[in-house]
């Protein structure tokens, strides 16, 4: 069953699901107008905007208008918005562009617009990520989440909803009311995975924060929600209790849009209790009120409601009608197309961004194989001459005394042939660990990205394997990527064309940095990375870009294999005139009969980590070039079950 949801700073329209509530986090300076009394905050509104001195304030104003209809008329709200966005624009107001595009999204969510929404709160969430507005982030990361979870991506939903508690706890409100909102929508999650109890308890917290606050609004809207899942447990007399509740707060409030979901609620009590007339009576009375709200949401709830009655009492031709409305609004909601949409609005850059440096990765070997095939040709050119040569030594030495120093002469450039043979033996084993890289661990997921692709394009899938698909998509890219970044690196110094530009910098901040990288992964795997930073510069001498890799790859590497509760210890010592860093794991350890794999170019090793991550062995042999390269040494101790510490060394700067 279907609801609506709150939005930032106020209520806004529909949702899949209980109603949900977007965390008001870090921008009450724009919510004084709040206070106003509802009856004559509009004709101040109206007034404020005919006496605007400045553009500024007519964005503001007309921002504020529109969050005045979130919950009263969808398309005056998004008329509103769209004067804010479209002034801020001309006038290069940032701060005016980002709130238009907030309240745009909401109102395009009541409208059931999803894609045309979460572009805005995308928009929104970059503009506030680039001002430092922190608040106004944590509101779109909960915005962003009410989307995905009305798209039923609840794992995304639950993702995004995280990322707004995070902020919302370290916000010092008083109110409680990011806290509030977020506990209902990360309890609206159970109800979709169909846990009634698990939402009714999420809700009666929030209900606690709502009266202790004397939020009358924030007090509806969970007593609502408890009722309306006391309806899925079939426990009508405790559902009516709490919804008579809501009912008469809505109505002392004047809340148009929680007084038609209560009446559509009773309806369902009273169809479920077999009372049909009086749940018809309640169900129109809803989809009156709704009339003047727009809010396409209610609308299907209403519509299944009278259908469902009308089938029951036997009118068949008005059950028809309600159903067929029913479906069709639905379909308009929760197209497929609608899903396709959101989908490239996220992920469209990030897969041209990528095929682009395959393509560069593709054209790149193709040039190696060509030089390969040269050397190869000179290769077997000089052994054929070597082998002439040692032939016609072997006649002379018969006939004469000099023909022994010919031969003695012919045998050092055999021995010179020997070593470019050797060498040309070298670049071949190169060559054909590059191509086994690219055939099987780079072509492999990409092959395996578009197959997925083709089949989420072509074919009708439930919820459960759309989340799924997608999910999978993202590993996978992220692991592409991560191995694309290695595989240029490594390609680049294999062709003896990666340059060294060394400087002077502090070791400890590339270190914090890569901390701050991986400490969301770390998290993800309940792993602790401690790298304490020292109050003096360390400052060594060598490319800090390529020492940023070699920490990257190795903390990674550590994470990758450790499990809940295992740690990554970073340090760092001084000995004479260079620096050592160590960066310890009391993991698993290398086994023993790998360790002397790690480190050899001719070899391979790889192995999957404790969350099934797919490695090509190419990282560490990558330090160990990069290392060298930069006038440091490279080496690491493992035991079994006990953990690995690997160590380089860098030229110390003297200060």
């Amino acid at each position: 069953m279907k609801k609506r949801a709150f939005c930032a700073l106020e209520i806004y329209s529909k949702y899949t699901g209980i109603k949900t509530i977007v965390a008001i986090i870090g921008l009450i300076i724009y919510a004084s107008s709040l206070s106003l009394a509802q009856s004559n905050r509009l004709q101040l509104l109206n007034d404020k905007l005919s006496t605007a001195k400045h553009d500024t304030d007519r964005v503001n104003t007309y921002y504020a208008l529109s969050r005045y209809y979130w919950n009263k008329n969808s398309d005056s709200s998004l008329f509103m918005a769209q004067k804010s966005l479209d002034l801020a624009k001309k006038i290069h107001f940032e701060k005016g562009i980002a709130l238009a595009y907030l309240t745009k999204g909401v109102s395009l969510v009541s409208k059931g617009r999803l894609p045309e929404a979460l572009e805005c709160h995308f928009g929104c969430l970059r503009i506030s990520e680039k001002l430092g507005l922190t608040g106004l982030s944590g509101n779109e990361y909960n915005n962003i989440g009410i989307v995905y979870a009305d798209m039923e991506e609840y794992d995304n939903a639950l993702f995004y909803y995280k990322k707004a508690y995070d902020i919302a706890l370290k916000q010092n409100d008083p109110t409680k009311y990011a806290t509030f909102s977020l506990l209902v929508n990360m309890g609206e999650i159970f109800k979709f995975k169909g846990k009634p109890d698990s939402t009714i308890a999420y809700n009666k917290k929030a209900l606690s924060i709502a009266q202790g606050v004397k939020d009358t609004l924030g007090t509806t809207i969970t007593l609502y929600n408890i009722g309306e899942n006391y309806i899925a447990l079939k426990n009508y007399e405790l559902a009516q209790e709490y919804l008579n509740k809501a009912l008469e707060l809505a109505i002392k409030i004047k809340d148009d849009e929680d007084i038609a979901y209560c009446h559509n609620a009773f309806a369902l009590i009273y169809y479920y209790t077999c009372n049909y007339k009086l749940s018809l009576h309640f169900a129109n009375m809803a989809l009156k009120e709704n009339k003047k709200l727009g809010i396409d949401e209610i609308s299907t709830q209403i519509y299944n409601t009278l259908y469902l009655n009308h089938q029951k009492l036997g009118n068949y031709k008005e059950a028809l009608v309600f159903r067929n409305l029913g479906i069709a609004l639905k379909d308009s909601l929760s197209g497929i197309e609608k899903t396709r949409a959101i989908t490239r609005v996220q992920s469209s850059y990030e897969l041209e961004k990528k095929q682009q440096q395959i393509d560069l990765l593709n054209k790149t070997a193709r040039i190696k194989q060509g030089e390969l095939k040269n050397l190869e040709l000179k290769r077997n050119l000089i052994a054929g001459g070597a082998l002439l040569l040692l032939m016609i030594a072997i006649l002379l030495f018969k006939n004469h005394h000099e023909k022994k120093k010919f031969i003695k002469q012919l045998e050092e450039q055999n021995k010179d042939i020997i070593d470019k043979n050797e060498h040309l033996e070298e670049l071949i084993l190169v060559r054909n660990r590059f191509f086994s890289i690219i055939s099987h661990d780079l072509r492999g997921p990409v092959n395996s990205v578009k197959g997925m692709i083709d089949y989420m394009i072509d074919e009708k899938m439930v919820e459960e394997e759309v989340g799924f698909y997608v999910g999978q998509i993202s590993q996978s890219l992220d692991a592409t990527s991560k191995l694309l970044d290695n595989l240029l690196y490594w390609a680049k110094s294999q062709m003896d064309g990666m340059q060294v530009n060394p400087l002077l910098f502090d070791i400890q901040e590339i270190i914090q940095q890569n901390v701050l990288l991986i400490e969301t992964r770390a998290t993800e795997k309940k792993i602790k990375i401690v790298a304490e930073r020292r109050q003096a510069p360390q400052l060594v001498f060598a490319d800090s870009i390529m020492i940023d890799i070699v920490i990257r790859n190795i903390v990674e590497n550590a994470v990758k294999f450790l499990k809940a509760s295992n740690s990554v210890i970073i340090d760092t010592v001084e000995k004479e005139q260079v620096i050592i860093v160590s960066i310890k794991d009391d993991g698993q350890g290398v086994p023993l009969e790998a360790q002397s794999k790690i480190f050899n170019k001719y070899t391979s090793y790889s192995s999957f980590g404790t969350a099934k991550e797919k490695g090509s062995g190419l990282g560490l042999l990558l330090c160990k070039e990069l290392i060298e390269k930069n006038n440091g040494t490279i080496w690491f101790e493992s035991v079994p079950d006990q953990g690995t510490t690997f160590y380089f060394t860098l030229p110390l700067s003297k200060k």
